[in-house]
Formats: structure tokens, C-alpha cells, sequence
């Protein structure tokens, strides 16, 4: 999306400087192509799991990854319960 935005930009700016036709045809390329990408199927899978609280610790692992491009990020972190060992 970030790449649409920044084409959408360039287009914002070439007002007055290009033709109307020329804007125009732009415009709708740039609107044509969100459409398409609003439309499209998700390709970020997402796995996650929370585990351990009968432990005291709460433990986070996550990991995503792009089906298409394999952009991924992964992680654990653990979270202590507070006042876990009082009664």
C-alpha cells in the first residue's frame, strides 16, 4: 500500500503541470490499482500462540511471514504475573 500511496502522490502533484486528460488517465490507473489491491487476498499468515500462565510467566510466540514476498517476523517474549506467588 505504501508504494500505491507514494503513486498516488506523484499523481496529486502533477496537477496543473500535465494535461487534464493526462490527470485524469492517472487518476483512474492509481484508482484502478487500489481497487485491485483492496480486492486482493491477504498473503501475511500469522501464527500465534500463548502458552505457561499456570506458570507464573505468561509466554507470547509469534511469527508472520508473506506468502508471496516472504517478508516474516518471529518472536517469544514471556510476561511475569504480577503478585503470582502471593496468596
Amino acid at each position: 500500500m505504501k508504494q500505491l500511496d507514494e503513486r498516488e502522490a506523484k499523481v496529486q502533484a502533477s496537477y496543473g503541470t500535465v494535461s487534464i486528460e493526462a490527470f485524469d488517465k492517472a487518476r483512474k490507473v492509481i484508482a484502478d490499482a487500489t481497487a485491485a489491491f483492496e480486492r486482493s487476498r491477504p498473503t501475511f499468515r500469522e501464527d500465534y500462540e500463548i502458552t505457561d500462565a499456570e506458570t507464573g510467566t505468561v509466554t507470547v510466540s509469534y511469527r508472520g511471514e508473506c506468502q508471496v514476498c516472504h517478508l516474516s517476523l518471529a518472536f517469544t517474549t514471556e510476561h511475569p504475573i504480577p503478585d503470582w506467588d502471593k496468596p
